[in-house]
């Protein structure tokens, strides 16, 4: 009688293991036809929230910008303040490849272009704003791709990621990154300074034109008159706007109601504490 139970119990489990078989179709997903075009919003949204990781914080890019140089140094208080001597590999620099916030920084900076990228795939139907908005953040990210490791990974919207993605590396990145700006400009708002805007697109080109003879001879940089000269007309573009002053206050650029009160802040990234407060965890290291 056992044995007849046992048997039958076993022939239950087995239907009922058939019976919740799941047949999954292999890297299923939705159809472009199957996304609404009103996610374009989102997606940017997603584009500058991307940008915190790799810009907010003492860490990634502030990190290689700044602990590299004399003007930063990262103090040790207690053992595990040293985190495994990261900090002074990049003082010293003693870095290689495997280095966290290198390899960090170029990762992250990769996912902001892909994520500005995405934006502009035409089934997702950006407007003309949206798509200059995309294309300037995905610009700043390509600008300090380059600057740090002096090769831009790129792909064109929609293309499939199982290929390698190609990579621009010295001016011929650098006049890519010049040509966008300039493409979107015009189609760019005037404010709000946390939203990619003209002047930040103006700022970004200063940086590109002072920077030009590095790009294309790091060794041995020369700089031409023509590049300083937009550098001037540039910042004489932002300061004959009228849209900023110093601060009364200094700290008041930096102050939670920067926006309103920050009367010197051209290109922010918006942090809402309780809603979006970005990497504001990581400012206890950097306030040291």
């Amino acid at each position: 009688m056992k044995k007849i139970l046992s048997a039958a119990a076993m022939l239950a489990l087995v239907q009922l293991a058939d019976s919740c078989k799941i047949n999954e179709e292999f890297q299923a997903g939705l159809t472009p036809n199957q996304i609404s075009s009103g996610n374009a919003s989102s997606l940017l949204d997603g584009a500058y929230n991307a940008m915190r990781s790799p810009f907010q914080g003492a860490t990634q890019v502030f990190a290689m910008s700044e602990v590299t140089t004399d003007e930063r140094i990262m103090p040790t208080r207690a053992g595990d303040w040293d985190d495994n001597g990261k900090w002074r590999a990049l003082h010293l620099h003693n870095w290689d490849a495997n280095h966290p916030e290198i390899r960090d920084a170029f990762a992250n900076l990769g996912g902001v272009i892909f994520a500005a990228t995405d934006v502009l795939r035409p089934e997702f139907g950006a407007t003309t704003q949206q798509q200059a908005e995309a294309r300037f953040v995905r610009a700043f990210a390509m600008y300090w791709t380059l600057d740090l490791y002096n090769q831009v990974p790129y792909r064109d919207p929609g293309e499939s990621v199982v290929n390698s993605s190609r990579v621009r590396t010295g001016t011929e990145s650098l006049d890519y990154i010049i040509s966008e700006v300039n493409a979107v400009l015009t189609a760019l708002p005037d404010a709000p300074v946390y939203r990619a805007n003209k002047d930040a697109a103006r700022c970004l080109l200063m940086k590109c034109y002072l920077n030009r003879g590095v790009y294309s001879n790091r060794q041995t940089p020369t700089f031409a008159a023509a590049d300083m000269n937009q550098v001037i007309s540039l910042a004489d573009q932002i300061i004959s706007s009228g849209r900023y002053k110093f601060a009364t206050n200094y700290f008041d650029n930096f102050a939670p109601a920067n926006t309103t009160i920050g009367t010197e802040n051209i290109f922010t990234e918006l942090n809402v504490g309780g809603v979006s407060s970005g990497a504001q965890y990581d400012l206890w290291r950097f306030i040291s």
